[in-house]
C-alpha cells in the first residue's frame, strides 16, 4: 500500500496552495534535457535558413520563437509529441510576394534539405518538423506588414489561400506588459529563453500553465478544447495584478465567466481579439465550430465551481487538485512534504501555542526533529 502523505498546516492556507500550486507548475514543464534539445534543434534550423544554400539567403530575416517557450507558459503533453512554435519572418512588405509562393518555397526548400527532407509536413500556415525523441517544431512563414505597422506580420493561410494578420512578438511584448515578465530581444536569430524554474515566475504565467493543464485534463476530445492563445489572451486580460497563482486564478476565471455572460446577454459569442493585433480574431475557430464554444463555456463554468470547492480548503484538497491538474499533484504533493521534513530538520520551522507550524521566528516554539522511524 502506497504511503499517506502527511498534511502540510501552515499558518497561511493560500500559502500552502500557492506553494503546492509552484510545484505543481513545477511538474509541468518540459525537463531541462528536453528544453536544451529543443533550443538546439531550433539554433539548427536557424542556421540552415540562414545558409549560402537558402533561397532566403541575402534578404533580411528574423527568426524568432512565439508561443509558450517565448511566454515561460510551457506544459508538457499528456501524451504524445510537445509542440514548439517557432516564426520566421522575412523583412520585406507582404505585397511583394504571393502568400502561397511563399509557403510553398519555405516547404520546398526544407524538403529538399538532407536533413529535414523526411522530417517535414505541410500546415495550413506553417512548415511542421517532426523529430524522432518526440516534439515537432511548427516553423511559420511571414512577411512585414508595412501598413499596421510596428511588429505586425502577414502570414500565409493556405484556407483563405491568401495572407492572414498577426503580431508574434507584439502578443510576448503585451504579455509582459501584462505579467512584468522578460520579453525577447530583437535580433536577428533570437534566442529562447532560458527556462525558468517555476518559483521565479509570476503569478499570471503560472495561472496560464494551471489553466492549460486543466483545459488537458478536462477536454477528452481536443477539437472541443480551447486552443493555448485564448486562454493565455484571456486569462492576461483578466489579470489585475494578483500576487499568488490562486489569486490570479481565482480573478481571471472570475472575469472571464463575467464576458462569457455578457456575451450571451448580447446574443453572440465570446470574441477573442489578438491584444497586438487586433485584426486577428484568436476564436475564430468558434464559427465553425460552434459546439466547440458551447463546450468551453461549459468547462469554464465547471472550473470555477470546482476551483471554488479547492479554495473551500479541507481534507478533500489535494484531491480536488489532482482532478483539475491530473498526476503532477501528486508528485507536487510529495515535494511539498519533503521540503517540509527538510526544514525540520534544519530547525527551520516552529509551532505557535495554537498548534500551528509555521517558520521558526521569536514568536514560535522551535518544532523538533522527527526522529521514530518505525519498527525495524
Amino acid at each position: 500500500m502506497a504511503a499517506t502523505v502527511p498534511a502540510f498546516f501552515t499558518e497561511d492556507a493560500q500559502a500552502q496552495l500557492d506553494d503546492l500550486l509552484m510545484l505543481v507548475c513545477e511538474e509541468l514543464q518540459l525537463a531541462p534535457t528536453r528544453y536544451r534539445l529543443a533550443v538546439e534543434r531550433y539554433g539548427a534550423v536557424s542556421r540552415v535558413l540562414e545558409s549560402e544554400g537558402s533561397p532566403f539567403r541575402g534578404i533580411p530575416l528574423s527568426i524568432y520563437p512565439q508561443g509558450s517557450m517565448a511566454l515561460g507558459t510551457t506544459v508538457r503533453p499528456m501524451d504524445g509529441p510537445h509542440d514548439l512554435d517557432f516564426v520566421f519572418e522575412l523583412g520585406i512588405p507582404h505585397q511583394r510576394i504571393d502568400p502561397m509562393a511563399l509557403l510553398g518555397m519555405f516547404y520546398n526548400f526544407l524538403k529538399g534539405h538532407g536533413t529535414y527532407s523526411e522530417m517535414v509536413s505541410l500546415k495550413n500556415r506553417c512548415v511542421r518538423i517532426t523529430y524522432a525523441n518526440d516534439f515537432y517544431m511548427d516553423v511559420l512563414p511571414s512577411c512585414k506588414d508595412l501598413q499596421l505597422g510596428g511588429t505586425c506580420i502577414q502570414v500565409p493561410d493556405r484556407e483563405l489561400a491568401n495572407w492572414s494578420p498577426s503580431n508574434p512578438t507584439g502578443y510576448v511584448k503585451w504579455f509582459r506588459d501584462a505579467s512584468t515578465t522578460l520579453c525577447l530581444v530583437e535580433k536577428a536569430a533570437q534566442p529562447v529563453p532560458p527556462q525558468q524554474p517555476a518559483d521565479k515566475k509570476l503569478p499570471l504565467q503560472l495561472a496560464v500553465q494551471l489553466m492549460k493543464r486543466w483545459r488537458d485534463v478536462f477536454y477528452p476530445n481536443p477539437k472541443e478544447a480551447p486552443i493555448s492563445i485564448v486562454l493565455t489572451t484571456l486569462a492576461g486580460r483578466c489579470y489585475r495584478g494578483e500576487v499568488s497563482p490562486s489569486a490570479a486564478l481565482s480573478g481571471a476565471m472570475a472575469r472571464i465567466l463575467a464576458a462569457i455572460d455578457a456575451a450571451d446577454l448580447a446574443g453572440r459569442r465570446l470574441v477573442v481579439l489578438n491584444p497586438s493585433n487586433p485584426h486577428e480574431d484568436l476564436s475564430e475557430r468558434w464559427d465553425d465550430n460552434p459546439d466547440a464554444y458551447l463546450a468551453f463555456k461549459a468547462g469554464m463554468r465547471q472550473f470555477s465551481k470546482d476551483w471554488g470547492r479547492v479554495l473551500s480548503g479541507g481534507r478533500e484538497t489535494n484531491r480536488l487538485l489532482e482532478e483539475l491538474f491530473g498526476e503532477p499533484v501528486k508528485k507536487a504533493v510529495v515535494r511539498q512534504a519533503q521540503n517540509l521534513q527538510e526544514k525540520r530538520r534544519a530547525n527551520q520551522l516552529g509551532v505557535r501555542s495554537s498548534g500551528v507550524i509555521t517558520m521558526a521566528s521569536a514568536g514560535a516554539t522551535a518544532l523538533r526533529r522527527n526522529t521514530f522511524h518505525g519498527k525495524t
